[in-house]
């Protein structure tokens, strides 16, 4: 077991009692023995990379330092890539992890760089039928050169007895978009880093994420968008149901530095709670050492409408129908980038885990 400090650490602490600063925790690393992936295929314009491509960008962790090392040194998969200039792949690249009895330990390593005026999705997929003690830590750092559009999509379908692990970070260049999807569904554990870095001017970021968290469940985010370039851009939304006796955190930061005239930043965050025992902690944050600046926050959560419920199950839904189509829609507006194949695996899974309730 190694403790591992300042896990999701807020950029600047606030009441020690809110238990929001930062979690602190015992991990136990597992061999990085061989982990099985099959590999997609690159469309013209796309090349593998090696990750020497990143030498001169500066990248943050806003889940761990030391979780972001230790992935790199023990890395037993990823993809990395380059996307040469002015390409626009049209087709998104998928690159699925599966977990199962002898594939239980994944650290892998996701390098995306793309080149000025080139477009690209990538969907990484980790999913897992098995419910055995499984390990996760994965790292993905992108660098979007001037004008490029670079859309991520990151689904988390694991089992019940998984730890895991995800750090985004990404160098954003003049007129460049960065866009993060997160789905977040399975594992025991989820703790989530994004780090968006805004260095150039008009620079542009968002990301979209949708939680569930049912039984004893953990979830714990940490997102940060530091504006550095004039006119930048980003946008952040959350939004999630909660049953049971789930406990989750969401860290939400935007940092104004100083420089960053006529940027504009907003978050947001919606959250369901179906169960008096469950828990949830929200800490929007906004950063000022600009002046020229509009940000903006908020955070909405709630209990279930009875009312409404009422209303579904009155027009011959049951009680989980109608559940599910409450948190269905509430993920729906999470998921612009992710591909309709994808779209309807993620239906069914949370429809299945949805209906488990009536068990």
């Amino acid at each position: 077991m190694a403790p591992i400090k300042n896990i999701n650490k807020l950029p600047i602490r606030t009441w020690k009692r809110l238990g929001v600063n930062g979690e602190k925790l015992d991990i136990e690393f597992p061999e990085s023995g061989k982990f099985n992936v099959e590999k997609p295929q690159f469309p013209d314009g796309v090349t593998h990379a090696h990750e020497s491509v990143l030498v001169c960008a500066e990248f943050v962790s806003s889940l761990s330092a030391e979780l972001a090392t230790f992935t790199r040194v023990h890395a037993n998969a990823g993809l990395q890539f380059r996307v040469k200039m002015g390409v626009k792949a049209e087709e998104p690249i998928t690159i699925r992890y599966n977990f199962d009895d002898e594939n239980t330990a994944l650290m892998d390593n996701n390098v995306i760089f793309a080149e000025a005026n080139s477009e690209i999705t990538v969907v990484i997929v980790y999913t897992g039928k098995t419910d055995s003690a499984a390990f996760h830590c994965g790292l993905t750092r992108v660098i979007a050169e001037n004008c490029a559009i670079v859309k991520v999509v990151q689904i988390n379908t694991l089992g019940a007895g998984t730890r895991h692990f995800s750090d985004f970070s990404a160098v954003i260049a003049n007129g460049a978009r960065v866009e993060l999807t997160r789905i977040e569904l399975g594992a025991a554990e989820v703790y989530a880093g994004c780090h968006m870095k805004l260095e150039g001017d008009k620079s542009e970021c968002a990301a979209d994420t949708f939680y569930f968290g049912d039984g004893e469940r953990k979830l714990d985010f940490n997102y940060i968008a530091r504006h550095l370039g004039k006119s930048s851009h980003c946008e952040m939304n959350a939004s999630g149901a909660l049953f049971d006796s789930c406990h989750k955190i969401h860290r939400g930061t935007i940092d104004f530095t100083p420089g960053c005239s006529e940027s504009v930043g907003a978050e947001s965050e919606n959250t369901l709670l179906f169960s008096k025992n469950s828990r949830n902690r929200s800490a929007p944050l906004i950063l000022c050492g600009e002046e020229n600046v509009n940000g903006e926050h908020s955070a909405t959560v709630g209990r279930i409408d009875e009312a409404k419920l009422y209303y579904l199950q009155s027009r011959g839904l049951s009680e989980s129908d109608a559940m599910r189509l409450m948190v269905s829609a509430l993920m729906e507006t999470s998921m612009k980038n992710v591909p309709e194949e994808e779209r309807e695996l993620l239906r069914n899974y949370l429809g299945e885990r949805i209906s488990s309730k009536d068990e």
